[in-house]
């Protein structure tokens, strides 16, 4: 025992020599995680992203296009028009085959378009407004469920610790007992049986103090994936006096972010399918300018000769022709849409249940971390007498062995119970502050 006792604390001393970052309470590490977090910095870039869309969803609106182009033609075979040969003093009837046109042209023209009514463009700026909002509401989704996540990986790494110094004690006293069958033995009092009992109990509980150890690394590791902490720096969690940390109820407020999360989806869902019927059935009006310049020469030269100049303006009607494919779109969207009027319903129900949840599940876990004090000291009284019993001689090893058991187990069932107080408070504390 002494052994692993000391290869436990060289243990421990060389992670807290070595650690980069210690933390004593959820909130400091909450910090850090912040800082660390991947998700949440992808929410920064993703509210950049869309506040960028806001501004060309503004311009969409009048979709201002222009063109510009120049291009040189050589007519290798120009176009033959048919007129009539009396025109030409010919014999009625009959027509005369003259080419039109000259054999080499270069153009330059330029086109705008700029849209005066277009439904579909304003439906795209207000669907680029609640993105916005809808990110930003996405974003505090992300925090609220990474803090609770990290709440519960925390504590089941406080929950681990607080294990494996009991169960140091609980080697202690396996220790303690196998002694003393050993002492017993040596003067003929016992059978080799009550040595090799207390022998295999010592030996479960020494695996037990290195299975912890595995797990407590296990989920080390665990939380620096959730929380995207490089391998390279080392995290130890360091709670003290858990027994200050339990604290009354607090007052649990309403919290809305789901259920107004859930609302802004179903304002973009319908944003969207409103956006994608009107680009789809309604017509556009727009205001047209071109501007062009040709030459026209009968050799080839591509810049020399008179340039002709020709402008227009005017107004444009597009009506779009619905295809399968833009069809197809609005029916996804619409049916989008009263899915996400469901979730919001649905939301708007479970708020208050959440609530309630929070609550109900505090006084469950402080219910129990009460009884589990009491079995626990009843276990632990009762374990020490037999212990007392056996060492006069009065009372079998079997049966100490079995309440030594029972109090470990009482005294494990006591750690889980109360850091699941612990637990329920950290997620009423974050249902509190992120809404």
């Amino acid at each position: 025992m002494k052994d692993s006792i000391v290869f436990l604390v060289s243990t421990m001393i060389g992670i807290a020599a070595s650690a980069q970052h210690t933390f004593n309470s959820l909130d400091t590490f909450f910090n850090y995680a912040a800082q660390k977090s991947i998700t949440l910095q992808s929410n920064d870039i993703k509210l950049m992203q869309a506040k960028k869309a806001k501004l060309a969803a503004k311009l969409s609106v009048i979709d201002p296009t222009e063109n510009a182009s120049l291009a040189f033609t050589d007519n290798t075979k120009l176009p033959v028009t048919l007129f009539p040969s009396d025109a030409f003093g010919g014999a009625p009837g009959t027509y005369k085959e003259i080419k039109s046109g000259i054999q080499y042209n270069t153009s330059f023209s330029q086109n705008a378009d700029i849209k005066l009514f277009n439904l579909g463009g304003w439906e795209n700026l207000r669907l680029a407004k609640l993105n916005i909002d809808l990110t930003n509401a996405s974003s505090k989704v992300s925090v609220k469920n990474l803090y609770d996540d990290v709440a519960s990986s925390y504590y089941n790494i406080v929950t681990l610790q607080e294990q494996l110094k009991s169960t140091l004690q609980n080697l202690a006293v396996a220790d303690t007992l196998h002694k003393i069958a050993e002492n017993k033995y040596a003067l003929g009092l016992v059978k080799q049986q009550d040595v090799n009992d207390t022998k295999a109990s010592y030996l479960n509980t020494k695996e037990s103090l290195h299975q912890i150890e595995f797990s407590i690394r296990q989920y080390y590791i665990s939380l620096k994936i959730l929380c995207d902490i490089p391998e390279s720096e080392v995290i130890m969690i360091d709670v003290n006096n858990l027994q200050s940390n339990l604290l009354d109820k607090s007052a649990i407020d309403l919290n809305l972010l789901n259920q107004n999360y859930s609302l802004l989806k179903q304002k973009y869902a319908e944003s969207n399918y409103l956006q994608i019927k009107k680009a789809t059935f309604l017509p556009t009006l727009s205001f047209t300018a071109s501007n062009a310049y040709t030459l026209y020469n009968q050799s080839f030269k591509v810049f020399d000769g008179k340039w002709y100049n020709s402008q227009s303006i005017g107004l444009k009607l597009a009506l779009p022709l619905p295809n399968a494919s833009s069809l197809s779109n609005a029916v996804k969207a619409k049916y989008d849409y009263q899915l996400a009027k469901k979730t919001a319903e649905q939301s708007t129900i479970t708020a208050e249940l959440d609530r309630q949840q929070l609550g109900n599940e505090y006084d469950k876990a402080l219910s129990q971390y009460q009884t589990n004090m009491e079995i626990f000291q009843l276990r632990k009284d009762s374990y020490q007498r037999n212990k007392n019993l056996y060492t006069e001689g009065l009372f079998g090893m079997d049966q100490t062995l079995n309440s030594f058991n029972a109090m470990v187990n009482a005294r494990y069932s006591l750690i889980s119970s109360q850091i699941a107080v612990l637990l329920a408070q950290a997620k009423i504390d974050i249902n509190n502050k992120i809404k």
